[in-house]
């Protein structure tokens, strides 16, 4: 089940935005609950956008923070494709 982009901390939102610009599509970050509790978070590159997806924690909790950044830095590396996991 895929959720809702939520507001990212200042940090992360300008380099989300800065990816964006650089790749001239748009850049969505959200939430993802599954299954698969090895899953920390996953990234594609696709045509017409980016997806960055991280595996939805107990709320309250931030660890998918670091997770959203490293995807993001990938992406901005030029990597098309990649999965975190534990």
């Amino acid at each position: 089940m895929e959720g809702a982009m939520e507001p990212l901390p200042a940090g992360l939102e300008e380099k989300r935005r800065a990816l964006e610009r650089a790749l001239g599509r748009p850049v969505r970050v959200r939430g993802v609950r599954t299954p698969d509790r090895g899953l920390r978070g996953r990234l594609r590159v696709e045509r017409a956008r980016v997806v960055i997806e991280y595996q939805v924690a107990e709320v309250g909790y931030f660890w998918h923070l670091p997770v959203i950044e490293e995807l993001l830095d990938r992406a901005a590396a030029g990597e098309a494709w990649a999965e975190l996991r534990e």
